[in-house]
């Protein structure tokens, strides 16, 4: 008869583990594993002992086997080979007919020993990656895979804490989202409680993106700028550090940052510098607008002359002129007007400028600076200072008569006044005779009424520079000579002519004439006989009339008698009477 025998296999079980603290594996017993398909794993480290028994359960005719030929290794004995291991009996026997099975068989009991820790290993994925020096930096949307492969028994389970917390199971990917220093812990166990060494990695993760600022370095106001600005951009990032920072203008494309931003090619009017950056992980700064006014526009200029000034060959100018400058300017604003005269130093505008009292040609050259430092080509204004006055003297044509300090004219003596003027010309020249009002003076006049006549007259320039004032006095004759007759015998009688009473005369008699003058004297006496030629009276080549007998005839006579005195004024007078 024979007796169905079981062994049984008892495995001591010591406890080995690791102790439970914070990023600490857990305890995990070495112990056995049957998988799905009944193979039997056991731990490589335990113990084992072979017990006999004649029923499934173990309890009948149990006993522990016993070797002789090898107690030295035996109870306990271990298991030598990593993986399959086997137990062997000699031969095998049909389980019915109890009969040895040809041809000769072992039965063999198959034990899978397993001493080695799982293999385990973790993979980072989702997020981009920098290292620098020994650290390295993830971005954003970091996962953490972790994966275990077992030789015999197979992975139980994968542990992990990224928190310094205990360790938890392990199931799926991990997302890694703390900023900062992050370290992250992992091991696996088998099915016979082999535990692998916790492994751990150690790296930054990086989620906020650089912060860039700017520097506008030039002239500016407010939020307008020079063409001469330089703009700066520093970033700076706390973490993975700066990959790079771009910028550009209004709708160019972008371009990468390297040294300071030069705004001398940007048109006039508004723009904006767009800005960004980027650090080694990809984390990217939102765009940052600065939007400003680009002045390229010096101020606009003007003058405007203030006071006498005429246009000729030059613009004349008198030395009581002043010179206003001014100037606008589109955006910014006019800073200061600065000007010099003939080429010396610029200085500050501050008011109206005199012109120099110095005769000539002169310049003034101006420039205007607005507050962002865009100045002005110099524009200039030429003038010619007028400062020398006009000059006006008088003559007095005919007739005249000088005598006794006086001057002698008529009212038919033309009075020409003569102006002149060195520079501008002459503007007007105004005179006033006596108490009569101030008249303009144009061409010749002459002087009405009798008496002495005061003229004052001056003449005043383009510029208004006004001759001081002259005067000229003179004596005005109109008067003709009074006629004086007397005849040598009175008359003897008289007779009727015509309606008139005329004196009568002997044929001897003979006319005596003369005439006097109150200012300036008779110059000439003349008579005619019955309207014969004028004769002068008291000539040196002729006997007049008082010398010679005239009257021999008998008849009317008509002498007429005719004075002029030295400014040819002239007096007629008719003298009729008989002879017998």
């Amino acid at each position: 008869m024979r007796i169905p025998v079981l062994f049984h296999l008892l495995f001591w079980l010591p406890c080995i583990g690791y102790l439970v603290h914070a990023q600490s594996p857990d305890s995990h017993k070495p112990g056995t594993y049957e998988d799905s398909d009944g193979r039997f794993f056991v731990n490589r480290a335990l113990p084992v002992y072979l017990n006999f028994s004649t029923s499934p359960d173990g309890k009948e005719n149990a006993h522990q086997l016993k070797s002789k030929a090898s107690a030295e290794y035996t109870n306990p004995m271990y298991f030598d080979t990593e993986g399959l291991n086997t137990i062997r009996s000699p031969y095998a026997v049909d389980q019915k007919t109890k009969e040895t099975v040809y041809p000769l068989r072992d039965i063999v009991f198959e034990v899978y020993a397993d001493g080695l820790a799982p293999n385990i290993s973790h993979r980072f994925y989702g997020a981009p990656k920098y290292q620098r020096g020994g650290t390295v930096y993830f971005g954003k949307g970091l996962m953490v895979e972790i994966s275990s492969s077992d030789a015999v028994s197979g992975v139980k389970g994968i542990f992990q804490t990224a928190s310094g917390s205990n360790f938890s199971p392990y199931n799926t990917p991990v997302s890694l989202a703390k900023e900062g220093n992050n370290t992250i812990a992992y091991y696996a166990a088998d099915n016979v409680g082999n535990a692998s060494k916790p492994k751990s990695s150690t790296f930054m993760v990086d989620l906020t993106p650089p912060k860039t600022t700017h520097n506008f370095k030039g002239p500016q106001k407010d939020n307008i700028y020079s063409p001469k600005v330089i703009a700066t951009l520093s970033a700076s990032d706390n973490l993975s550090g700066v990959q790079f920072t771009k910028y550009h203008f209004d709708d160019a494309t972008d371009r990468s940052y390297y040294s300071p931003i030069s705004f001398s090619q940007l048109s006039d009017g508004n723009h904006t510098l767009y800005y960004r950056s980027q650090d080694n992980v990809e984390n990217a700064e939102t765009v940052v607008p600065v939007q400003f006014y680009l002045d390229r526009i010096p101020p606009l200029l003007n003058n405007q002359v203030m006071g006498d000034q005429y246009k000729g060959n030059y613009l004349y100018l008198s030395a009581r002129t002043k010179i206003k400058l001014s100037a606008t300017d589109n955006k910014a604003g006019v800073k200061n007007v600065e000007f010099n005269l003939d080429r010396q130093n610029y200085s500050l505008y501050s008011a109206e400028v005199p012109v120099p009292n110095q005769t000539g040609l002169h310049t003034i050259y101006y420039r205007g600076t607005d507050y962002v430092e865009n100045q002005s080509s110099p524009k200039s204004l030429t003038f010619f200072v007028d400062n020398v006055n006009p000059k006006t003297y008088v003559t007095y044509g005919s007739p005249q008569f000088f005598d006794r300090d006086t001057l002698f004219v008529t009212s038919k003596t033309p009075v020409t006044l003569h102006r002149s003027d060195a520079h501008s010309g002459v503007q007007k020249t105004e005179y006033q005779v006596n108490s009569e009002g101030k008249k303009a003076y144009s061409s010749p006049i002459t002087l009405a009424g009798d008496g002495f006549k005061t003229i004052k007259f001056q003449t005043t320039d383009k510029v208004n520079n006004l001759e001081q004032e002259k005067t000229s006095q003179v004596f005005v004759d109109n008067m003709p000579p009074t006629i004086y007759v007397n005849f040598s015998i009175n008359a003897i009688g008289s007779r009727k002519s015509g309606g008139k009473s005329l004196q009568v005369y002997p044929n001897y008699t003979r006319m005596y004439v003369g005439a006097t003058d109150q200012h300036c004297g008779t110059q000439r006496i003349q008579y005619s006989i019955n309207k014969g030629p004028f004769l002068d009276y008291s000539s040196a080549y002729t006997l007049d009339i008082s010398e010679v007998s005239k009257f021999k005839k008998k008849g009317l006579y008509m002498v007429v008698v005719r004075a002029i005195d030295k400014l040819g004024n002239q007096a007629d007078k008719t003298f009729e009477f008989f002879v017998e």
